[in-house]
C-alpha cells in the first residue's frame, strides 16, 4: 500500500458498492473544488462537521486548513473524476503534546458507502506517522453515524452530557 500520507500520493479507498477513490494530501489549487464541495452537502451535513451551519470554507479556515504546519488535511475524489472532491478529513495539530483533531466531511451523496470509516482509519494512520498517541474528535452527540465511525477506531464509549462530545481515541 503507497505511503498515503506523502504528498503527491494518493491512497486507494474502494467502498462497498465496487466504486475506487483516491485520498491524497491538499494541495493549493484545491479551494475552488472544496468550496464546490461545501455546497454540495446538505447544510446538516456541514453543521454535523462544523457545528454551525458554515455555508463555506472561509479564506482564514482554508489557510489553516492548507498549512501543513499546522496538520494535514486530505481531500478524496473518485478514481474517474479526480477534479471532484467528495471529501475532506483534518488531522490538525493541538496545544497539547502528541495530540490531533480529527473532523471529516463527507458529501451527502457518498454517506453511507464506508467512506467515512475508511477515511478515519486512514486519518489514524497519517496521525500515528505525525507522532500523535491520541486523536480527539468533537462529536454532536447525535452524530450517531460518525459516532458509529468513530467506535470503529476503538474509541471509548462515550455519554453524552450536552450537545457535543470531546472523543479522545487512543492510537
Amino acid at each position: 500500500m503507497p505511503d498515503a500520507g506523502s504528498p503527491g500520493i494518493a491512497h486507494p479507498i474502494t467502498l462497498n458498492d465496487g466504486t475506487t477513490t483516491r485520498t491524497r494530501e491538499v494541495t493549493p489549487a484545491d479551494l475552488g473544488p472544496i468550496q464546490a464541495l461545501h455546497h454540495r452537502c446538505s447544510p446538516i451535513s456541514r453543521a454535523l462537521r462544523y457545528h454551525a451551519g458554515k455555508p463555506q470554507l472561509t479564506t482564514a479556515g482554508w489557510r489553516v486548513l492548507s498549512d501543513p504546519q499546522r496538520g494535514t488535511t486530505l481531500v478524496t475524489t473518485t478514481e474517474q473524476h479526480t477534479d471532484r472532491i467528495i471529501a475532506m478529513t483534518n488531522v490538525m495539530r493541538t496545544d497539547e503534546q502528541g495530540v490531533g483533531e480529527l473532523a471529516v466531511l463527507v458529501e451527502d451523496a457518498w454517506q453511507s458507502k464506508g467512506l467515512g470509516t475508511a477515511l478515519t482509519a486512514h486519518a489514524a494512520q497519517v496521525a500515528r506517522r505525525a507522532g500523535h498517541h491520541t486523536l480527539t474528535a468533537a462529536v454532536a452527540a447525535g452524530n450517531a453515524p460518525m459516532l458509529h465511525v468513530l467506535e470503529n477506531l476503538d474509541a471509548p464509549r462515550t455519554r453524552a452530557t450536552g450537545p457535543v462530545l470531546a472523543i479522545q481515541i487512543p492510537l
